[in-house]
């Protein structure tokens, strides 16, 4: 049966995650300041955050960058590995490492000016995976899991924005961000030792596009400049039928469907705003998101018929909106140097303090960014070489599991014994930018 569901997985490798900007910013310029639009017209990475400031630009704008991201989380020592939910022997204690792979990604993003009248600008953003185009995991269905840091960003996504300016100081954007919904039928027949003939398979697999709406408006003051931003959720939903029968010797047949969502991006409405002091450039955001329809990525199998067992589903996790705020300042220290700060708060949408059945974990998170550009003129062009540095710190947390297995029965829940949720992200980027 293992074999099958592996099958299915790999027919379905083509998946998606949360984007790459959603937890770390979208450049160097952009991460510096706590993950929030520059407001700069000639920044292609405010494509994310605030497309319609592109509409003041009739420049093409270019900004490449390389990143990197490594999380450390704790160790969870001595807690309870297994019980009768996911095994039939006595009840196990071990440790849970948490120790997941660093990411490394690339970005890229163009500012087009459209028209010899300048009609608008349009905005292309791209971020993915260096050596593939996704990696997904779902990560251990029992054993507890941050499951917003296992692998959401870990793929290629897609920002697509049109800007126009509608006044010297008024503008707008429409645009769309590009998601997956993947599916597959498999069939099979499995033949054991003693058989005369072999095992053989089926598959059929779909992967079909699915869009989200990108909205934003912009309006220049003399010194400040305001922006509103909304962007639609985006989910990837897995969804799989696999049946067939095992034979020789003897007889088993089986039907049963698997299910996961594999990637969940809220509905997002983000407002901004900057204030211009000359040598220096204040900027505030806050995003609210819409978390209602976030569902965890564990997979979910079900039966349809035969002799398949369906997956115990225990976890009843609680979802809230959330709110995350964030203040920056970039400094011009010279004509060519400038160096940014950025602090940022970001609410988690699991709500409660994990005691009872499942195992997704988060926790509220502290983000503290930094990051130095350096300009230079090229044919009269200007080119900025940018780095930035961002620290994430979870907020600590306690998990003290109530008595009873997740099944009602006398015994430990997964998990008890209690353990910290705690840990770091450390997320560090390189790239360069062209204005022609």
């Amino acid at each position: 049966m293992k074999t099958i569901i592996a099958i299915v997985l790999l027919c379905l490798f083509n998946k998606a995650e949360a984007s790459y900007p959603e937890m770390f910013g979208a450049s160097f310029s952009t991460t510096a300041i706590g993950n929030q639009s520059t407001l700069d017209p000639n920044d292609p990475s405010n494509n994310y955050y605030s497309p319609a400031i592109l509409g003041f630009s009739d420049k093409v704008n270019i900004l490449m960058q390389a990143t990197s991201t490594a999380t450390s989380f704790n160790r969870m020592p001595n807690i309870t590995v297994t019980n009768n939910t996911n095994s039939s022997s006595a009840p196990t204690t071990g440790s849970v490492e948490n120790n997941y792979s660093n990411f490394y990604g690339g970005g890229l993003h163009l500012a087009l000016p459209i028209g010899y009248q300048h009609l608008g600008t349009l905005g292309v953003s791209v971020f993915l995976p260096i050596g593939n185009l996704m990696e997904t995991n779902s990560g251990n269905p029992f054993l507890p899991e941050y499951v917003m840091y296992r692998s959401r960003y870990r793929r290629t996504s897609i920002y697509l924005n049109f800007a126009r300016k509608w006044s010297d100081d008024l503008a707008w954007s429409l645009g769309t961000i590009v998601g997956f919904q993947a599916s597959a039928d498999v069939k099979t027949n499995l033949s054991l030792n003693g058989a005369a003939y072999g095992s053989w398979g089926q598959a059929r697999s779909k992967i079909a596009p699915s869009l989200g709406v990108i909205a934003s408006v912009i309006k220049k003051f003399d010194n400040s400049k305001i922006y509103f931003t909304y962007q639609q959720e985006m989910k990837s939903n897995l969804h799989a039928g696999v049946s067939g029968e095992i034979n020789n010797p003897g007889l088993a047949l089986f039907e049963s469907a698997i299910d996961s969502m594999i990637f969940y991006d809220p509905h997002t409405f983000r407002l901004g705003s900057s204030y211009n002091l000359g040598t220096a450039e204040l900027f505030a955001g806050i995003e609210y998101q819409l978390w209602s329809g976030y569902k965890p990525p564990t997979i979910y199998i079900s039966k349809i018929g035969g002799v398949i067992v369906s997956s115990n589903n225990f976890e009843r996790i609680v979802i809230r909106d959330t709110i995350n705020p964030r203040v920056g300042v970039k400094i011009n220290l010279t004509e060519r140097w400038s160096t940014g700060f950025g602090f940022g708060y970001r609410m988690t949408p699991l709500k409660g303090d994990y005691s009872g059945s499942g195992n997704s974990i988060d926790s509220n998170t502290y983000v503290l960014s930094t990051g130095l550009q350096y300009r230079i003129v090229i044919w009269s062009k200007d080119v900025n070489l940018g780095t930035s540095l961002e620290y994430q710190e979870l907020e600590k947390k306690h998990v003290t599991k109530t008595t009873g297995q997740e099944d009602g029965t006398a015994g430990p829940k997964i998990g008890a014994g209690g353990y910290d949720i705690a840990g770091h992200i450390i997320a560090a980027s390189f790239g360069i930018k062209f204005n022609f």
